[in-house]
């Protein structure tokens, strides 16, 4: 695969990449957004474009050595997804000296009608573009320059030149933003002097790490659900994803009501290939069989955690805001 789509800054294109902040409030007041949003944005390697993120507590007294990246679902919700952060931030002390960040996955106006939330910006001239899909399983952008895996690479890189204090980065999504997350742990490139911890939350499906024989199944084992036939700009071999996946340090959060057909599960829009099916019929069947194939299989190093949440569906401002989802979003 060519390294221009895994690429990373230079030194020059860092210096040449500036961050650019203006107020929020004006949409936060009409949309729900939280308040004093600031958004930013940075030139992506190889010509790819602009990179948007979204940033709430960054105007702090002392250095910044923690920041909490929240991915937004399949209808890019930005500001959903950052108001769940902000609402679990609240009585946290560990979250009083934590930035949180939330990037934007553009889509072109043409495409987006399917998953466009409200408040959130038309992608302009010179952004980096996807498919409504396609970031949410880290593939190349509409021009193959760079992979929506590589962008989150490049973002942390950019938050570390931002505050050069910075050491802990826990990165979190739900739904289609978990399912980003729990895929990307195996392929994370963070820069040197940043550790990361990883919280994913309602995936719709699941990235296994060894091949998995499902009858009239064939794609059970491939690439998104399996490591069979990696595509080439993944730029990583299946051995070495399993290891890094198996050193992470990861925390799963499952709503206790993300089962069935009813309101509040979205199951039309869940994927239901057999691919899919063959992970289990809802996403909280999903997720607690791959709890049991990690301690029986996988075997991660540190043991990863899963947190069913009480009285919560399909909804990142039940989970997050939650006790445990506070728990797991703040606490090392």
């Amino acid at each position: 695969m060519s390294g221009r789509i895994r690429g990373l800054f230079t030194p020059l294109a860092l210096m040449l990449a500036g961050w650019m902040p203006f107020s929020q409030q004006g949409r936060a007041a009409e949309q729900g957004w939280p308040a004093d949003v600031s958004e930013n944005s940075f030139a992506l390697p190889s010509q790819a474009g602009n990179f948007h993120y979204y940033s709430l507590n960054t105007r702090q007294h002392q250095p910044i050595v923690s920041a909490l990246i929240v991915l937004h679902g399949h209808p890019r919700d930005v500001g959903n997804t950052l108001a769940a952060a902000a609402e679990a931030a609240q009585g946290v002390p560990a979250a009083s000296n934590t930035a949180i960040v939330a990037p934007l996955f553009q889509v072109a106006a043409s495409r987006d009608s399917r998953c466009r939330s409200s408040g959130l910006p038309a992608a302009s001239a010179g952004d980096a573009l996807w498919s409504c899909r396609s970031w949410l399983g880290g593939e190349p952008d509409s021009q193959q320059r760079i992979t929506a895996f590589a962008a989150m690479d490049n973002l942390l890189l950019t938050l570390k030149q931002r505050w050069p204090a910075l050491r802990n980065v826990t990165v979190a999504g739900f739904s289609a933003g978990g399912q980003f997350v729990q895929h990307y742990i195996g392929f994370a490139h963070p820069p040197e002097g940043v550790a990361l911890r990883f919280v994913a939350g309602d995936p719709g499906s699941w990235l296994y790490f060894d091949q998995r024989k499902v009858t009239g199944c064939p794609n059970a084992s491939r690439w998104k659900y399996g490591v069979e036939d990696l595509p080439g700009w993944l730029n990583e071999t299946a051995a070495a994803a399993r290891q890094r996946y198996r050193l992470a340090d990861v925390h799963y959060l499952e709503g206790a009501d993300d089962r069935g057909k009813g309101p509040g599960r979205y199951w039309k829009i869940l994927d239901k290939s057999c691919a899919a099916m063959a992970q289990g019929e809802f996403r909280l069947d999903r997720g607690l069989n791959y709890q049991q194939y990690e301690r029986e299989v996988l075997k991660p190093v540190t043991p990863h955690k899963l947190t069913v949440v009480p009285g919560c569906a399909h909804d990142v401002r039940c989970v997050f805001p939650s006790k445990e989802g506070r728990q797991a979003l703040f606490t090392p």
